[in-house]
C-alpha cells in the first residue's frame, strides 16, 4: 500500500500544482514533473501499472485545479460587480471570533443581492463563504449570535487585497484558499432564523470558558501560548514574542500542529486502554474526541492533516494492521488538495506536510546510518530530515532562516509535552479552583521561560539569523539535487556499513566489523557540514547589471536599486501605509536578499518619504541601513534630526547631501544636481534632492516633490545636454500638476516616466495635466498605483520594463525609445 498511495497522491498534488504555477509564470513545469515522475516509477518500479497509475492522476489533479482556477475567475467578476453596490447577504454562521472590538463571522451558504437603483437585485453566484465584520455597537451584539444561526447583512463590501510589491503577504491568495470571497463591513444586521446548532455552540462555549480560565490563573504573556497551544488562538501573543519565536525558528510550537494533535489523541487513547476500553472503543472515542478537538480549535489545514493521520493509526490498531507514516500523510493531502487546491500553494501547508513526509521518508535513513542505539540518534535523525526538507519552504515563503533552529528543536521541542500539560491542567483543575488552576500554570511558566532565555541567547550569536531572499526555480532544482544525491550517498554508506556490501568489493585490510567505520563523531560533522552547504546554496547572489524597484508604497515614494552586490534606497515612506515599514519594506527588502542597505537618500523631510526608512532605523534589527544621505535644508526639521539621532545609535553613517555631491557606486553614478547649499527652498517640498543615477546608457532622474518653482531654477543651474539624457524620470510630487511643467518635460524629454501614488488618494493625484503632458511627448507612462511595484532592468545598454500586479504590461528591451 505504501508505495501506490503515496504516488497516486503525490501524482494528484503535483497535477494541481503544476496547474496553478503554469496558469501564472512556470509554463514548463507540468512535462517537467511528468517526466520526472515516469523515470523514477520507471526505474524502481516492478509492476507497469504503478508506470501509468500516477500521470492519471496527475492529470486528474491537473483537470481538478484548472476547474477551480476557472471557478475562481468567474466569481472574481461577479466580486467586482458588487464592489461598487450596497449589498446584502443572508447565510448561516459557520465560526465566531472576537478580535479589536469587533464580531468576526464566517457565513455559508450564502444568498447575494447588491443595491441598484433602490432596488434589491439577485447576484448569481455560486455557495461560498465570505467574512463578515461586525461592530460591537451594532444591533445585534455577540452574545446573541451563535453558529448554525441564519442572519442577514447589509454593508460595505471589501476585496481582499493582493501583493503589490516584492515579499508582500498576499491576502487575496490566502482567503481564497480558505475558500472565503470577499469581506463585508456590516452596518446592518438581523437575525433570520434563531436556531442554533448544539453542539458546534458548546464546543465554541467551551472553548470561550478555557481561555477565560487560562488567562484568570496564568500570566498573560503565559496565557497568550497556551491558548495558542491548546486553544488554536493566538491573538493574545504579543507581536514580540511571535518575533523572538520566528526568528529562532520555533514558531510551529505557538500553533496547534501534528506534535500537539499526536500528545492529545495519544494520551486519551492510552488512557482509554488502561480503563479497561478495547481497540475498537479506545479507537473510536480518541477519534471522536480528536474530531471535536479539531472543530473546536478551528481547522486549519494542520490540525485536519494531523487529526485525519491520528485517525488512520486508530483504525489501523483496531484493524490490527500496520500504520503507514506515508500512505496517511499522502492520503490526508489527497482529500484535503481535492477539497481546495489553493491550500498547497501555502507556506504553512507546506510546512506541516514536509515535516511529516520528511520524519516518514528521510529520518529513516539517517538513522539507519547513524545507528539506532547511539545517543540522541533518533531525534537528530528526524530535526535534520524535518530541517533539510522544509529549508526551501522556509526560504521560499519567509525569506530567512536561524542556522540554530535545528539545535534549538532539539532542545525545546521535547519539552513542548509539559507546556501543553500544563495548558490543559489549568483549564481542567482551574474549572474547580482558582488556586489549583494557577499551581498547573507553573510547570508550563518555567518551561516557556526557559524557551525565553534559550531564544534571546541564540539571539546574541553571530549570525543567528541569515537573510536568504526568494529563491528561483533553479535553485530550488539545484538543492533538489542536492538532497537526494545526499540521501543516496548516506543510504550507500549505510549499506556498506551494515555488511550489505558484497564481500569481493570490501577492503583487504578490512580486519573486523568495525574496521573502516565512520565513528559516531564523523557521522555528525558530516551532517553538519551539509547543513551548511545546504545553506550556502541559498545565500543570495550579486545582481548583474542594475536592477530597481519602483515600490506601490501608498502615497508616497520608495525606489529600491540593486547592482553587483549593493543596494540603494531611495526615499521609503507613505501617508496612507501606516505600516508600510513591517509590511511592505521589510518584507521587500528580505525577499530580494537583502540584508544591508549600503545607501539610503531622504530626498526631504515628509512622511511620505521617510516612514519606512524610520522603521528600519527603529524596529528592524535584521536589516542594516550603513550610509544615510539627508538633504542639507532639511537639517533643522524634527523629522530629518530624528532620522540622524536613530542612524547614530543604529552604528550609521549620516552625511548631508548637497547640489554637486557625486558618488561612484561600482558601475552607478549618482550626482545631487539640486538644491546647492546657496539655493534657499520656499517649503519642504522644496528641498528635495534631485538626483541623477548614470549606469551606462540607463540615466534616471528622481526629482522627490519638486515643484514648478524647483524645477525652473534647476534649469537655470543645469547644462541642458546633462538633462537631455535623461530617458527615466520618477515623476515628480506624485503626478501633482504643479510639477512636471512643460519647460522641465521638453528639457529632460524622457522615453519612460514612473508615477508613484496611492490608488483611490485624496488628492488626485496623478493628475490629469500631468498626465496629458507626458502623453503629448510620447512619453510611457508607469503607475504603481493601477500596476503595483515597477521594475527596470538594464545591462547599461538596453532597458527592460515590467509591472508587479499585472506582469503581461512587460515592454521588453527598449520598444523603440532609444534617445538620438
Amino acid at each position: 500500500m505504501k508505495r501506490p498511495l503515496c504516488l497516486i497522491a503525490g501524482g494528484f498534488v503535483l497535477g494541481e500544482t503544476a496547474v496553478l504555477l503554469a496558469l501564472t509564470s512556470w509554463l514548463f513545469l507540468p512535462a517537467f514533473i511528468a517526466a520526472g515522475m515516469i523515470f523514477c516509477v520507471c526505474r524502481r518500479g516492478r509492476n507497469p501499472l504503478w508506470v501509468f497509475l500516477p500521470l492519471v492522476f496527475f492529470y486528474l489533479g491537473s483537470a481538478r485545479a484548472g476547474s477551480e482556477m476557472e471557478k475562481w475567475r468567474e466569481r472574481e467578476k461577479r466580486l467586482y460587480e458588487i464592489s461598487s453596490h450596497y449589498t446584502q447577504v443572508q447565510g448561516k454562521i459557520s465560526f465566531i471570533e472576537e478580535e479589536e472590538g469587533a464580531v468576526l463571522l464566517t457565513l455559508k451558504n450564502n444568498r447575494i443581492r447588491k443595491m441598484t437603483k433602490g432596488n434589491w437585485d439577485e447576484v448569481p453566484y455560486e455557495h461560498s463563504k465570505i467574512l463578515v465584520s461586525l461592530k460591537e455597537a451594532g444591533s445585534v451584539s455577540s452574545e446573541q449570535l451563535g453558529i448554525g444561526q441564519m442572519v442577514m447583512v447589509r454593508g460595505e463590501v471589501q476585496l481582499f487585497s493582493q501583493a503589490r510589491n516584492p515579499g508582500e503577504f498576499d491576502f487575496k491568495d490566502y482567503y481564497q484558499s480558505l475558500g472565503l470571497d470577499f469581506r463585508l463591513f456590516a452596518e446592518e444586521m438581523e437575525i433570520v432564523d434563531a436556531a442554533k446548532s448544539p453542539l458546534l455552540e458548546r464546543l465554541r462555549k467551551f472553548k470561550l470558558r478555557s481561555k477565560e480560565l487560562l488567562y484568570r490563573d496564568a500570566k498573560e504573556e503565559d496565557a497568550g501560548i497556551f491558548a495558542a497551544a491548546v486553544l488554536g488562538d493566538r491573538k493574545g501573543i504579543s507581536s514580540e514574542i511571535k518575533d523572538l519565536y520566528q526568528k529562532n525558528g520555533i514558531a510551529h510550537l505557538l500553533a496547534i500542529s501534528g506534535l500537539h494533535m499526536s500528545f492529545i489523541g495519544l494520551a486519551f487513547y492510552k488512557l482509554m486502554k488502561k480503563a479497561g476500553a478495547g481497540f475498537w472503543e479506545a479507537g473510536l472515542f480518541s477519534t471522536a474526541l480528536l474530531i471535536l478537538y479539531g472543530i473546536m480549535t478551528g481547522g486549519g489545514p494542520s490540525v485536519v492533516r494531523a487529526g485525519f493521520m491520528m485517525c488512520v493509526g486508530f483504525y489501523a490498531a483496531c484493524l490490527g494492521r500496520t500504520y503507514d507514516l506515508l500512505s496517511a500523510a499522502s492520503l490526508s493531502l489527497l482529500l484535503l488538495s481535492f477539497h481546495s487546491p489553493f491550500l498547497i500553494m501555502q507556506g504553512g501547508v507546506q510546512l506541516s506536510f514536509g515535516a511529516v513526509f520528511a520524519i516518514g521518508g528521510l529520518a529513516p535513513v539517517i538513522r539507519g546510518w547513524l545507528g539506532k542505539d547511539h545517543l540522541f540518534a533518533g531525534s537528530i535523525s528526524a530535526c535534520f530530515a524535518v530541517q533539510m526538507m522544509t529549508l526551501p519552504v522556509t526560504a521560499f515563503h519567509f525569506y530567512q532562516m536561524p542556522p540554530y533552529g535545528l539545535v534549538l528543536n532539539l532542545l525545546v521541542i521535547p519539552l513542548m509535552g509539559g507546556v501543553l500539560c500544563s495548558g490543559m491542567g489549568v483549564i481542567a483543575f482551574g474549572a474547580l479552583n482558582s488556586v489549583l488552576g494557577t499551581a498547573a500554570a507553573g510547570t508550563g511558566h518555567y518551561i516557556l521561560s526557559l524557551y525565553e532565555v534559550l531564544l534571546k541567547t541564540a539571539g546574541q550569536i553571530p549570525g543567528h539569523n541569515i537573510i536568504l531572499g526568494r529563491p528561483d526555480i533553479l535553485v530550488l532544482a539545484a538543492y533538489a539535487l542536492l538532497l537526494t544525491a545526499g540521501m543516496l550517498f548516506i543510504k550507500m554508506l549505510g549499506k556498506w556499513e551494515n555488511g550489505e556490501k558484497k564481500e569481493a568489493d570490501l577492503p583487504k585490510e578490512r580486519k573486523d566489523k568495525n574496521a573502516g567505520r565512520i565513528p559516531y563523531g564523523g557521522k555528525l560533522l558530516f551532517l553538519a557540514g551539509f547543513y551548511l552547504l545546504s545553506i550556502l546554496l541559498f545565500l543570495p547572489k550579486p545582481v548583474r547589471g542594475l536592477d530597481a524597484w519602483f515600490l506601490d508604497v501608498g502615497q508616497g515614494d520608495g525606489i529600491l536599486l540593486r547592482t553587483e552586490g549593493e543596494a540603494i534606497l531611495v526615499d521609503g515612506g507613505s501617508s496612507s501605509n501606516k505600516s508600510l515599514g513591517e509590511y511592505t519594506l521589510s518584507p521587500c527588502l528580505k525577499s530580494l536578499g537583502i540584508s544591508e542597505i549600503d545607501y539610503a537618500f531622504v530626498s526631504h523631510g515628509d512622511q511620505d518619504h521617510l516612514s519606512g526608512v524610520k522603521y528600519l532605523l527603529e524596529s528592524c534589527e535584521d536589516i542594516q541601513i550603513k550610509n544615510l544621505f539627508l538633504p542639507y535644508h532639511g537639517r533643522e526639521d524634527e523629522s530629518i534630526q530624528s532620522l540622524k539621532e536613530l542612524g547614530s545609535k543604529r552604528g550609521t553613517c549620516v552625511r548631508y547631501l548637497t547640489g554637486g555631491d557625486f558618488m561612484k557606486i561600482g558601475t552607478l553614478s549618482i550626482t545631487c544636481l539640486y538644491p546647492g547649499k546657496e539655493d534657499v527652498p520656499g517649503d519642504v517640498n522644496g528641498e528635495s534632492q534631485v538626483l541623477k543615477m548614470d549606469y551606462g546608457d540607463c540615466h534616471m532622474l528622481f526629482t522627490g516633490d519638486m515643484g514648478e518653482a524647483e524645477e525652473q531654477r534647476l534649469l537655470g543651474k543645469t547644462d541642458y545636454h546633462f538633462l537631455s539624457e535623461v530617458n527615466v524620470l520618477k515623476t515628480a510630487h506624485h503626478g501633482s500638476r504643479f510639477s512636471s511643467s512643460e519647460p522641465f518635460l521638453d528639457a529632460v524629454s524622457p522615453a519612460w516616466a514612473v508615477i508613484s501614488y496611492g490608488q483611490g488618494n485624496s488628492y488626485g493625484h496623478p493628475h490629469k495635466e500631468v498626465l496629458d503632458r507626458l502623453k503629448e511627448r510620447n512619453v510611457t507612462v508607469f503607475q504603481t498605483g493601477k500596476s503595483g511595484a515597477v521594475r527596470l532592468e538594464t545591462d547599461g545598454t538596453r532597458i527592460r520594463f515590467s509591472t508587479f500586479v499585472d506582469g503581461n504590461q512587460n515592454h521588453g528591451y527598449n520598444e523603440g525609445k532609444e534617445k538620438e
